[in-house]
């Protein structure tokens, strides 16, 4: 019995490094940190990416906000655009995430994303 439970712990040992490697070789992920100051009566757009296969998504909704949404219409040209604009009378800071996705050939995932920080500060 001794015998067996050092064998499946030695398979674990020389498995863990495999498994860590193809992990890891799934794609990259990188961090930006956007620094944006506006007024709390201006709208703030940031264009992203346009093919087919790619997309952007909002992973941390701002707390203020009166829109803060992605769009991909003919007033972003088609450009998956993120727009934000703080709510009435809010004067502060706030943020909000954003992951954009490429890489993909429309049968596969995305093999890279990329996460956009934004750090809003709103003044009147």
């Amino acid at each position: 019995m001794t015998v067996l439970r050092a064998q499946r712990l030695i398979a674990c040992v020389l498995l863990l490094p495999v498994v860590a490697q193809i992990q890891g070789c799934k794609g990259s992920t990188s961090l930006e940190n956007v620094s944006v100051a506006l007024r709390n009566t201006e709208t703030y757009q940031y264009p992203t990416v346009g093919g087919d296969e790619e997309g952007a998504t909002i992973v941390l909704q701002p707390t203020h906000y009166s829109i803060s949404e992605m769009r991909r219409d003919a007033t972003t040209n088609w450009i998956a655009t993120y727009v934000y604009r703080p709510a009435a009378g809010f004067v502060g800071k706030d943020e909000a995430v954003i992951e954009i996705s490429t890489g993909s050939d429309g049968a596969s995932a995305p093999t890279n994303i990329k996460r956009v920080a934004f750090r809003f500060d709103v003044r009147n």
